[in-house]
C-alpha cells in the first residue's frame, strides 16, 4: 500500500470523520475534479487563485448581522478582507486576523438609519450562527499550485490548514511542517513557491500522522510545533492513545477553535523577530478551569486557587490568555484586573507581556495610588509589587472598595510563601478573586491562595517537548569527576599553608564558608575547569553557559578568572568572553564593586548579547550571583555552573534556566561545584515527591539510556536478518535498508543513539558502544550514498558525534561528504568493480532510480516510462543477480542513447520541446491525426518562443513577476483557443498548470534557446 493511500485511509479520513462528529460539514474534492479544474473543485470561486468562499461568506454575513445589509455593502465587507495587501505573509496575517476579530463597519444601516454600523465576519458569542466547513484537497493556485489535505473554513474564510502524513514515513511531522512552509513560502528559498494567500486569514496550522499531531502558526519552526494532549473540557479517558483524536477534540471543536482564535493567540517580539504564538493545551485548560472556578464557586474562598506550571512552559502567557478570555465573558467584563509581581525586573517583564492583552497597564506606586485606581468603575488592568503589601502599605486599601469585582493575579507566588503576604492581601482586598501563579510546586505546609486549579509538572513539560530534561553532573563527587585525583591535588595546593587536619576539615565543609568560596586560588582553578568543560562539552554545538556564584565578590572573581582561562584557548576557539551582572547596594565601595556591572543599561546590553548565537556575539559565559536566576529566559543557555548553596524554590527556579528548547538542544546541564546534588532531597524536603520527580536526572542515567538505545538498534538489525553489525556485514545491513520503511526506522534509532553519545562525549563511553556508533555511521553513510536518500543526512546530530564518525570514515579512506556518482559517470564503473553481483545490482538499480527521480519533473512522460521498464526488469529477475546486472547494464545503455525526439524539434536542436509535446498529447484518449500533431507542434514552438522572452524578466517566479507569469499564461490560452482543438480547450486549466511546472523545471535549458526573428 502506497504512502499516499495510507495517509488518506489512516489519517485524513479519520480526521474528517471526527470533524463531522463535532458538527463540521465535510466536503471531499476528487483528484479528477482537481486535475480537470471542474466546478466541483472551484467551489463557487471565480478563480482558483481565490481562497475565500464568497457565496458562503455572503450568506453568513446576512445570518450573523441581519438582512439589512445590501449587496453593495456585502461586497464592500468582503473586499475589505480580500484586498489586504502588505509586503509579507506575516503582515497580511496580522491585518486579516485583526479584522476578523475586531470586525468592520459600513456607511449606514438602511433600516434603522444608524451610521457606521458594525459588521461581524464571525459570531464569537453565538457559535451556532457560524458555518463550519472542512474541505479535503482544496486546490489553490499561487506561484505554484497547492492542494492541502484539509482546509477548515468558518463562514467561507480559511482559518486552519492541516497536512496529513502516513505514520510510517521518515519523520512525518517534520515532513508535514516542511510542506506547510512550502505552501506558505516561508522556507527562505531563492525563488517564491506555494500559495501564501491561503494563509492570510490563518489562525494556526496542524500536522498529523494520527499517532502524532502537532500545531503551530505561520511563524513556527519545527521545534515549536507541539502536541495537544488534553481534550478539555472533554475527559482524556474518552480517547485512545492517538494524538490526532485528542488534538481535534481539544482545538477544532467549533467552540474551542473560535475561543483559541480570539483569546489564545498572541504576537511577540519586534521587527523581523516577531512570532505568532498559539496557546499550549495546559494554558487553555488552566484558563478554562480558572473561569469555571470563579463563576461556579459557592463561597469567596472557593474562587481562589493556585496554577502551578513548571518553569519554561509559558506561565506568563497563561496570565495573558486568562485576562483576554475573561474580557469576552459577560459575567466578568466589569471586573478589574490587578497583577501583583515580585521585584522590579519581573515587573518590567510582566509589563511587556501584559501589553499583549491589548489594554493599557496602570502601575500603582503605593497604597493610595492603588486605592484610587481600584475605586472607579472602569474595568481596567492594574499592576503593583507585592513588597508593598509586606511593608503594610496597603492595609487600608479596602476602605470604600468593592473588591468582589477584582481579580488578583499573583506572579511567582512561591517567593512569598513564608511571608505575611497572603494575610496582608486578604486584609487589603478581602473579597477579591486571588489566583496565584507559580513555576515551582507549592510547599506542603503552605496554602495561602487555596488549592490547585491546574498543574503542569516537570515530567509533563519534558514529555511534551515544551522543555528539555535537566541533567545533573556533580563535580564534588568521587564517581562523577573524571580527574578527581588531579582536582584534589590542586585543591590541596591552594591551602598548602594549612595543616592536613585543617585541609580535611575544609574539604568536609567544602563550599559552606564565604571566605572559602571567594578564595581567589580556588576560584581560578574551578574557572579553568569550567572553561575546559565548556570547550569540550558545550561549545561544539554552539550553546552558552551561566555561572552562579555565592556572592557578588565571587561573581567578579569568577568573571575575571574565566576571561583569563578563555584567553589560553584563543588560538583554538577564537575570542570568546565572559561578562558579569550583579546588583547594586547602597553601601557599595566602587573599587570593590565597579558600578559598570550594576547598571540597568549594562544588564540589558549583556542579556541581549548573551541571547544571541555565538556567530553574532562572542559572549559565551554569563556570571551572576542573585540576578538573572528567575524571570530570565535564554534558550541558547545549555549549562549552568553552580557554586552556590540553593534550596527549595530558589534551586528549582535557578536550574530551570537551562530547560528552554533551542534548535538541536536535547538536554540542559547543571554542573555542580558546591554539592547541591548531594543534598537535593534535603533541599526539596518541603515538597511532595511527585511534584519534584525528575527535577534533575543524574548524568549516570544518560549512560544507562545509551546502553538501552544500543540494544534497540542492535535488535532492529537482528529482527531484519542482520544478526550483528560490523565491517564484514556492512553490505548486508545496507541492502536491508533498501526498504524505505526500514530506513525510516533506522533513522529514528540512529538519531536517538547518536544524540545520547553527543551529549555524553567527551566523558568515557564503553569501547563497544563507541565502536558500534562508528559502524552505524558507515552504514548510514553508505545507505545515503546508494539510495540517494537525503533524509539520511539526519539533521540535529551534534558536532561531537559527527567528528567521531567522520574521523572513523577518514581512517577507512572514505569521503566524509557523500557524493552520489551518476550511473553515466566513468567513476561509477570503478566504484562497483570487483564487488559481488548482488551489490552491483543494488548499486545500479538505485543509481537508475535516482536518475529517474531527479529528472521526472523535467520530463514526466519519458521518465515515467523508464520507471515502468525498471520495475519490470527487477520483477522478472528477482534474486537472479547475474542476469539482473546484465539487464540493468543494457537498460543503462538504452538510457545513454537518450529519448526519442521528433524530427522537427531535432532540426532546430530543441529536445526540451518534447516534454511539452508529450504533456499536450496526454490529454487525448485516442490516437490523433497528423494534422492535429502539426497543430500541437506549432503550439509548442510558439508558446516556448514566448516563454524564453518572459522568463528572462527579473523575479519571474517571485512576487513581482506575477504580471509576467499572467502574460505567459494568457498567451498560452490564446494559442490553445486558436488551435480549435476541443480536447485542449476543455483542459486549459490543467494545461496551464503543467506548462508552468515544466517551464520552472526546464528554466535553465529554456534560457539558453535562441529563436530566429
Amino acid at each position: 500500500m502506497s504512502s499516499w493511500i495510507r495517509e488518506a485511509a489512516f489519517v485524513e479520513d479519520k480526521f474528517l470523520e471526527q470533524l463531522k462528529s463535532l458538527g463540521w460539514d465535510v466536503l471531499s474534492i476528487s483528484d479528477g475534479d482537481n486535475k480537470h479544474r471542474t466546478a466541483n473543485a472551484l467551489l463557487g470561486r471565480e478563480s482558483f487563485k481565490d481562497v475565500i468562499l464568497e457565496d458562503v461568506l455572503k450568506s453568513s454575513l446576512l445570518k450573523i448581522n441581519g438582512d439589512w445589509l445590501v449587496d453593495e455593502q456585502i461586497k464592500e465587507v468582503i473586499n475589505t478582507l480580500k484586498n489586504i495587501n502588505h509586503s509579507s505573509l506575516f503582515e497580511n496575517n496580522l491585518a486579516s486576523t485583526s479584522l476578523l476579530i475586531e470586525n468592520t463597519s459600513v456607511d449606514l444601516n438602511h433600516e434603522t438609519a444608524a451610521k457606521s454600523p458594525t459588521v461581524k465576519y464571525i459570531d464569537f458569542k453565538n457559535i451556532q450562527n457560524n458555518h463550519f466547513l472542512a474541505v479535503s484537497q482544496f486546490l489553490v493556485e499561487g506561484v505554484q499550485t497547492i492542494i492541502p489535505d484539509i482546509t477548515l473554513f468558518v463562514n467561507g474564510i480559511p482559518l486552519v490548514v492541516i497536512e496529513c502524513k502516513a505514520p510510517d514515513i521518515t519523520d512525518p511531522i517534520a515532513e508535514g511542517v516542511k510542506q506547510l512552509k512550502r505552501y506558505m513560502n516561508t522556507r527562505g528559498t531563492q525563488t517564491s513557491e506555494g500559495a501564501s494567500k491561503l494563509f492570510h486569514t490563518n489562525a494556526f496550522v496542524v500536522v498529523s500522522c494520527r499517532t502524532q499531531a502537532k500545531s503551530g502558526t505561520i511563524s513556527s519552526n519545527l521545534e515549536h510545533f507541539l502536541s495537544w494532549r488534553d481534550p478539555y473540557p472533554k475527559s482524556l479517558s474518552e480517547f485512545g492513545a492517538d494524538e490526532q483524536d485528542i488534538l481535534v477534540a481539544g482545538m477544532l471543536s467549533p467552540l474551542n477553535l473560535l475561543e483559541i482564535m480570539r483569546d489564545f493567540i498572541v504576537v511577540m517580539g519586534s521587527g523581523r523577530k516577531r512570532v505568532k504564538i498559539v496557546c499550549r493545551y495546559q494554558q487553555y485548560r488552566a484558563v478554562k478551569k480558572t473561569i469555571k472556578r470563579i463563576l461556579e464557586a459557592k463561597t469567596l474562598e472557593e474562587r481562589n486557587g493556585v496554577i502551578w506550571h513548571t518553569q519554561g512552559s509559558g506561565k506568563s502567557l497563561t496570565m495573558v490568555f486568562l485576562v483576554k478570555h475573561s474580557r469576552g465573558i459577560e459575567e466578568l467584563q466589569d471586573y478589574k484586573i490587578l497583577f501583583i509581581v515580585d521585584r522590579s525586573d519581573l515587573q518590567e517583564q510582566l509589563e511587556e507581556t501584559a501589553t499583549l492583552i491589548g489594554e493599557e497597564i496602570l502601575v500603582a506606586i503605593n497604597g493610595n495610588d492603588l486605592k484610587k485606581k481600584l475605586s472607579n468603575d472602569v474595568s481596567n488592568i492594574n499592576m503593583t509589587m507585592m513588597q508593598k503589601f509586606n511593608d503594610g502599605e496597603f492595609e487600608k486599601v479596602n476602605d470604600g472598595i468593592d473588591s468582589s469585582k477584582v481579580i488578583v493575579l499573583i506572579d511567582e507566588a512561591h517567593r512569598t510563601q513564608y511571608s505575611k503576604f497572603g494575610s496582608a492581601l486578604r486584609q487589603a482586598l478581602p473579597d477579591a478573586v486571588k489566583i496565584a501563579f507559580t513555576g515551582t510546586p507549592v510547599e506542603k505546609t503552605i496554602g495561602s491562595f487555596g488549592t490547585y486549579i491546574d498543574t503542569y509538572k516537570i515530567r509533563e513539560a519534558v514529555e511534551d517537548g515544551a522543555t528539555v530534561p535537566i541533567i545533573y553532573e556533580g563535580m564534588t563527587s568521587n564517581d562523577t569527576l573524571e580527574n578527581r585525583g588531579e582536582f584534589d591535588a590542586k585543591f590541596e595546593d591552594l591551602f598548602a599553608d594549612l595543616t592536613p587536619e585543617q585541609v580535611e576539615a575544609i574539604k568536609q565543609k567544602y563550599g559552606t564558608k564565604g571566605d572559602i568560596l571567594e578564595a581567589p586560588k580556588r576560584v581560578e582553578e574551578i574557572a579553568k575547569h569550567m572553561v575546559e568543560h565548556y570547550i569540550k562539552n558545550i561549545l561544539p554545538n554552539g550553546y552558552k553557559a551561566q555561572v552562579v556564584t555565592s556572592s557578588r565578590k565571587a561573581a567578579l572573581l569568577y568573571n575575571e578568572a574565566i576571561n583569563k582561562a578563555l584567553q589560553e584557548y584563543k588560538d583554538e576557539i577564537g575570542e570568546l568572553r565572559s561578562s558579569v551582572v550583579i546588583s547594586a547596594k547602597h553601601n557599595d565601595n566602587s573599587d570593590d564593586f565597579p558600578k559598570e556591572y550594576t547598571t540597568k543599561t549594562h544588564k540589558d546590553k549583556t542579556v541581549a548579547e548573551f541571547k544571541k548565537p555565538l556567530d553574532r556575539s562572542n559572549l559565551a559565559f554569563l556570571v551572576v550571583s542573585d540576578m538573572l536566576l528567575t524571570g530570565f529566559d535564554a534558550p541558547i543557555e545549555q549549562v549552568m555552573y553552580l557554586d552556590k548553596k540553593l534550596t527549595a524554590h530558589n534551586l528549582l527556579q535557578a536550574i530551570a534556566r537551562v530547560n528552554r528548547t533551542y534548535e538541536g538542544k536535547t538536554r540542559g546541564l547543571i554542573v555542580d561545584y558546591y554539592g547541591v546534588g548531594a543534598h537535593l532531597k534535603e533541599a526539596l524536603v518541603n515538597y511532595e515527591d511527585e511534584d519534584v520527580a525528575d527535577v534533575m536526572q543524574d548524568f549516570s542515567e544518560e549512560l544507562t539510556k545509551l546502553e538501552l538505545s544500543h540494544r534497540k538498534v542492535m535488535q532492529f538489525f537482528a529482527q531484519n536478518g542482520v544478526d550483528e553489525i560490523n565491517e564484514h556485514t556492512l553490505e548486508d545491513a545496507v541492502v536491508m535498508l533498501a526498504d524505505e520503511k526500514l530506513r525510516a526506522e533506522f533513522k529514528m534509532h540512529y538519531k536517538e543513539y547518536t544524540k545520547l553519545i553527543d551529549f555524553i562525549l567527551p566523558h568515557p563511553i564503553k569501547a563497544y558502544l563507541l565502536g558500534d556508533a562508528k559502524i552505524l555511521g558507515l552504514i548510514k553513510n553508505e545507505a545515503h550514498r546508494r539510495y540517494r536518500d537525503e533524509e539520511l543526512l539526519i539533521e540535529g546530530v551534534g558536532e561531537k558525534v559527527k567528528k567521531l564518525i567522520n574521523e572513523h570514515l577518514v581512517s577507512k579512506g572514505i569521503e566524509t561528504k557523500v557524493r552520489a556518482i551518476s550511473i553515466f559517470d566513468d567513476e561509477f564503473s570503478d566504484a562497483i568493480k570487483d564487488r559481488p553481483d548482488k551489490a552491483v545490482a543494488s548499486e545500479m538499480e538505485h543509481a537508475i532510480r535516482y536518475t529517474i527521480r531527479i529528472n521526472i519533473d523535467k520530463d514526466p512522460h519519458y521518465y515515467k516510462s523508464l520507471a515502468q521498464k525498471l520495475e519490470e526488469i527487477i520483477a522478472n529477475h528477482k534474486d537472479e543477480w547475474d542476469k539482473l546486472v546484465e539487464k540493468l547494464s543494457k537498460f543503462k545503455e538504452d538510457m545513454v542513447g537518450g529519448r526519442e525526439i521528433l524530427e522537427v524539434f531535432e532540426k532546430i536542436g530543441c529536445g526540451v520541446f518534447m516534454p511539452y509535446y508529450d504533456m499536450l498529447l496526454s490529454f487525448y484518449d485516442d490516437e490523433i491525426k497528423d494534422e492535429q500533431k502539426d497543430k500541437i507542434i506549432k503550439l509548442v514552438i510558439d508558446s516556448i518562443e514566448m516563454t524564453t522572452r518572459e522568463i528572462d524578466r527579473v523575479d519571474f517566479w517571485g512576487t513581482t513577476g506575477e504580471n509576467s507569469r499572467n502574460n505567459l499564461q494568457n498567451y498560452l490560452v490564446r494559442l490553445v483557443a486558436d488551435s480549435k482543438e476541443s480536447t485542449l480547450i476543455k483542459n486549459i486549466s490543467a494545461i496551464k498548470e503543467q506548462f508552468m511546472s515544466l517551464t520552472k523545471e526546464n528554466q535553465k535549458e529554456l534560457q539558453g534557446l535562441k529563436f530566429a526573428n
